[in-house]
């Protein structure tokens, strides 16, 4: 009986996903549950680091956007799509101290690439604040659509000019290099997420020297998440003047897929100052939207029989990565190409699940996640709060095979649980 359900949850999933990759050639937006609409999910950084003026210090911004995310509009011989990036910066009190509104258009000239969740717009801005706490409101409105993702974020910018020796933020980027005219140019890697093509890893950071040092030691060190050392390299960096742009070129070496911290350390005699940042490495092959393989597989629970589930658990290095990507390989609709379809829509909708349904377990393990990966998004969604009659609850309505999925918040934790077991809903386990 076990695995007669799990054959047909595995045949109702991949069914649903080949829709969702059938229906990219109608251009229709795709849903993506929030507590109340659906809108356009997109990535940020924030770096800080000192303003030219005393006393200040600037926050930067940068937003990326995969353009499968927003409506395209045909345009001639060409397809446009137009966004809105907002973003309202908050004092301690709440009140507004400054906000910025940047108005984005991308255009392209082959229909495919309106659909790729490969390809990102980026957009940044700056702005010039005291030292302090601040909470960022952001907003990115896809313009033809109309609808707005919002996201908060608390940030603390430092006051660099206290201590006689500081370093910015760090700031992870694809690549540094000098253009014709001499100036440093450098792209954000906004997801901290390095394809394992990568030969090197580059990272940004400005040194304050306000002491007048002539040169500082400048120590990296790549550890697990577990914080164990993997690598260590120092090197030494003559300073220019009172702030001075560094570029740390890491090499990738036999880093594998996975998540990792990052630990810099600047330091002269007594004096030291150091920051941390996360990044993952994912290898090629890798869904977009996951950079650890351990993590992954244990996510394809609801596409992968337990047989299988257990090969690849049981399996090392790169046989457990050959594995993952044969089992993968199994179900491309369109082998052959570079990118395969159904595991990157596999892999977005558990992001998605684990955005907006974690609670003490992580959205891909609860109910609304398992549907939500297994049937896709919902037509409609009825949510009833808590009256005294019944407990808090959501319906999803999937009118495309006649079913409405009850959850209800027994807790009232925010954990809801499907009303019936669901192939009991489905009506199709003898």
């Amino acid at each position: 009986m076990k695995k007669i359900i799990k054959d047909m949850r595995m045949a109702v999933l991949i069914a649903s996903l080949l829709m969702v990759i059938g229906r990219l050639s109608a251009q229709l937006p795709e849903f993506n549950y929030v507590p109340e609409e659906d809108v356009p999910h997109f990535y940020y950084d924030i770096v800080t680091l000192a303003a030219q003026d005393t006393g200040m210090s600037l926050m930067r911004l940068s937003a990326k956007i995969a353009y499968d995310e927003l409506q395209f509009i045909r345009v001639e011989d060409r397809y446009q799509a137009d966004y809105e990036v907002s973003v309202t910066v908050l004092d301690q009190n709440g009140d507004q101290t400054d906000g910025k509104i940047l108005s984005k258009t991308i255009t392209v000239y082959d229909f495919a690439e309106t659909n790729s969740h490969k390809d990102f717009d980026l957009s940044q801005c700056e702005f010039t604040l005291h030292p302090g706490t601040y909470e960022l409101i952001l907003g990115m409105m896809d313009k033809d659509a109309r609808k707005t993702g919002r996201q908060k974020t608390q940030v603390v910018v430092p006051d660099y000019f206290a201590a006689p020796l500081d370093i910015s933020d760090i700031l992870l980027v694809d690549y540094a290099i000098i253009d014709s005219t001499g100036e440093l140019v450098t792209r954000p890697n906004v997801m901290s997420n390095y394809g394992d093509e990568q030969a090197s890893l580059y990272l940004w950071m400005e040194i304050y020297n306000r002491k007048h040092i002539d040169s500082v030691k400048v120590i990296y060190r790549i550890k697990n998440l577990k914080g164990e050392e993997l690598r260590k390299q120092e090197h030494y960096r003559m300073l220019e003047g009172e702030r001075t742009t560094h570029i740390v070129e890491m090499p990738r070496g036999d880093l594998k897929s996975g998540r990792y911290q990052l630990e810099l350390v600047v330091e002269n005699g007594g004096l030291s100052v150091k920051r941390t940042h996360e990044f993952s490495i994912r290898w090629m092959g890798m869904p977009s939207f996951a950079s650890d393989l351990d993590k992954a597989i244990e996510q394809m629970k609801h596409i992968a029989k337990d047989n299988v589930l257990k090969q690849l658990r049981n399996a090392k290095g790169e046989e457990k990565q050959a594995l993952f990507h044969e089992f993968w390989q199994r179900l491309d609709p369109t082998p052959g190409t570079r990118e395969n379809e159904l595991m990157e829509e596999y892999y977005r909708r558990v992001e998605v699940a684990n955005a907006n349904f974690s609670s003490y377990r992580e959205g891909w393990k609860t109910d609304r996640g398992m549907v939500y990966i297994i049937l896709g998004p919902p037509d409609d969604i009825d949510r009833q709060p808590f009256e005294a009659s019944h407990r808090p609850r959501e319906i999803w309505y999937y009118y495309k095979i006649n079913r409405a999925l009850v959850f209800i918040d027994r807790t009232g934790l925010g954990e809801y649980r499907l009303s019936s077991p669901f192939w009991d809903i489905f009506n199709r386990v003898p």
